[in-house]
């Protein structure tokens, strides 16, 4: 069964030549199953020793309504979880946000990584700026190195009428 929760914000965005990356927190205890991935995702990047390894597969939904957008994260190694982490679109420019992101994806590459909190993934932000890939790889996990977009484009359009 997925496990539904709030986004705690938007994700942050840093461009690194052609590619787009999404840093969002998602809290180590949003479901049973995320804080072993986590934990490995560290050991294997700081430790070099390689482990069972971390494996997260992500997909973008749109509601019909564009209401809302889920970010549908489905770990299956260390530990299997479902996870849909909610965005809900009160504006045009949150709407907006999405459609760009579809567009980046369009032209070049965009990844997802996702972080314990926000102040982690701004200082995974930072480090990536000052390019200390060792800090910036132990904060979080690298989840796609090319996030299939191409469903937020629904969202430059008009919704579908209720039923």
């Amino acid at each position: 069964m997925t496990v539904i929760t709030e986004a705690e914000a938007f994700p942050l965005t840093v461009r690194v030549g052609p590619e787009l990356m999404l840093m969002q927190p998602v809290g180590r205890n949003a479901v049973e199953g995320l804080d072993e991935a986590y934990t490995e995702a560290c050991l294997d990047f700081t430790s070099g020793i390689q482990s069972t390894g971390t494996t997260i597969d992500a997909r973008w939904k749109v509601a019909p309504d564009h209401s809302h957008v889920l970010l549908l994260l489905h770990g299956s190694a260390p530990k299997p979880f479902e996870l849909a982490v909610r965005f809900t679109l009160k504006t045009a420019r949150e709407r907006r946000f999405f459609v760009d992101v579809a567009g980046h994806a369009d032209a070049g590459r965009v990844s997802l990584w996702i972080y314990p909190g926000k102040e982690d993934a701004a200082r995974a932000a930072v480090a990536l700026q000052k390019q200390d890939l060792s800090l910036f790889g132990s904060l979080g996990i690298g989840v796609e190195s090319d996030l299939h977009c191409r469903t937020l484009h629904r969202l430059g359009r008009e919704p579908r009428p209720a039923a």
